[in-house]
């Protein structure tokens, strides 16, 4: 999976036997407590061990099962998926023919995200700053999710607000979906999940269908955006 809604759930995968059920559930107990103790220790701060400590099981099971740290973040990101249902948000959002609706729902979406995976966002960016390999990873996953963005505004173009540009829209959807504008808005403000939904979805619609008061012009657009993107 990438942070981009990208995955894609084959709900035509042959029911798993036994042993794989076992072996999934080794594999969740241990993505869960490795989830865990980087959010409270760090990416660095963290060590095969100590999970396997955490989960109760011997190291050599998550050698066996993921090989290394890099492999648990894959795994986060895919257990985020699995039960977060951005998938099917995703498509309910590119089936829906309204733009402010569309847009709602990508407000939905957004917000479920960052309910479910907002610590394995923040792991694997802090992993990026240390870890030279997982910052390549993270690169192809920020390179995708840009790649979903610009697709979903594309799809908006005819509803894009006059002066409002498809790179511009794009930029600022980035910028308005940033994991840490809702950390600034629930964590720290202590705004609800409701609020900070019904925000965005309609944020998004004065920014980006409708006249804003004040249109962006592209150098401020991109200087507003790189004060929240990952370097």
């Amino acid at each position: 999976m990438d942070y981009g809604y990208t995955h894609i759930v084959n709900s035509d995968s042959p029911r798993p036997t036994h042993r794989q059920r076992q072996a999934q559930e080794t594999k969740d107990r241990v993505i869960a407590a490795a989830r865990a103790l980087m959010a409270r220790n760090g990416w660095a701060g963290t060590t095969i061990d100590a999970i396997a400590t955490e989960a109760g099981v011997a190291p050599q099971t998550i050698y066996a099962a993921f090989g290394n740290k890099r492999a648990l973040l894959e795994g986060m990101r895919s257990v985020m998926l699995r039960d977060s249902n951005i998938p099917e948000l995703m498509a309910q959002a590119a089936a829906e023919s309204e733009a402010p609706h569309r847009l709602e729902l990508w407000a939905r979406l957004v917000r479920r995200q960052m309910e479910t995976s907002f610590d394995v966002i923040s792991i694997h960016r802090q992993a990026a700053a240390s870890d030279p390999k997982v910052a390549a990873d993270y690169r192809k996953v920020l390179d995708s999710r840009a790649r979903v963005f610009a697709e979903f505004i594309h799809d908006l173009h005819a509803d894009l607000a006059p002066g409002v540009s498809e790179s511009a829209a794009t930029d600022l959807l980035w910028c308005f979906s940033n994991e840490e504008i809702y950390r600034e808005l629930v964590e720290e403000r202590g705004w609800s999940a409701d609020r900070y939904e019904r925000w965005l979805g309609e944020t998004l619609v004065a920014q980006l269908i409708t006249t804003p008061s004040v249109v962006l012009r592209e150098p401020e657009v991109q200087a507003a955006v790189a004060r929240v993107e990952p370097a």
